[in-house]
């Protein structure tokens, strides 16, 4: 409870000021590398904690500051210095970089929109799969995963952007939304099928009732990027 408490906060607070929406990610991102070296049993100790802490500030100082020489300096001092073995740096391409991607947007109302439709679209997937769902897509890594379920997804959530852009005036690019749905979808099989490799229910307990943080984030790992496009455009 007292950990959703701190993201709402600082959810609100981020609509405000963009340092505060850096500081949520920041603090995802870490959580997040935390979880997924359990993936690879690898004990998250004292020297990865001062490397994920470390590149994790470069990363969103370069964001705030526009000089990415400082990610990319201080990243390759980490990986010579702390270095273990090529999962922590595939650890935090994934954790840092992927999900960290959607910190370029400094418009706090398009990524609060974005992140919305795609928790959404989990919902719809869950929604249509209990409802329609006959045909599973990977029975052996998310058995409640389903073609039916993936397709109401997408239509659902295309649907809703849609009569937001029309009747909210919300500024959604509709063209992009089932890539979207698509993306976030491969995005949770693919924490899913890491968790299968590891015998785990949850990537982490952080957020009780739901899991860790990866198990809320997983969509948005592939879409972050996609979405940093969607705002170039």
């Amino acid at each position: 409870m007292f950990t959703w408490f701190v993201i709402i906060i600082l959810f609100y607070l981020g609509s405000k000021d963009r340092i505060y929406m850096l500081v949520l990610f920041g603090l995802i991102s870490v959580l997040s590398f935390k979880e997924f070296l359990q993936f690879a049993y690898i004990k998250y100790d004292n020297e990865l904690v001062i490397s994920s802490f470390i590149v994790n500030l470069a990363f969103y100082i370069g964001i705030y500051f526009k000089n990415f020489y400082v990610l990319l300096i201080l990243f390759v001092l980490i990986c010579l210095r702390y270095y273990k073995r090529a999962f922590i740096i595939f650890a935090f391409f994934i954790t840092t970089y992927l999900i960290g991607s959607i910190s370029y947007i400094d418009d706090l109302n398009f990524i609060i929109n974005y992140l919305i439709l795609i928790e959404l679209n989990d919902v719809f997937q869950y929604i249509s799969g209990n409802i329609f769902g006959e045909r599973k897509i990977t029975p052996n890594i998310s058995p409640n995963k389903t073609v039916e379920g993936l397709i109401g997804g997408i239509i659902l959530t295309t649907l809703t952007a849609t009569l937001l852009k029309h009747f909210a005036n919300i500024d959604f690019q509709v063209k992009f939304i089932p890539y979207i749905c698509l993306i976030g979808f491969i995005g949770d099989i693919f924490i899913s099928a890491l968790k299968r490799r590891v015998h785990l229910k949850d990537s982490g307990n952080l957020l009780l009732g739901h899991g860790g943080i990866l198990d809320r984030v997983d969509s948005l790992i592939f879409t972050a990027p996609l979405i940093l496009l969607i705002f170039k455009l």
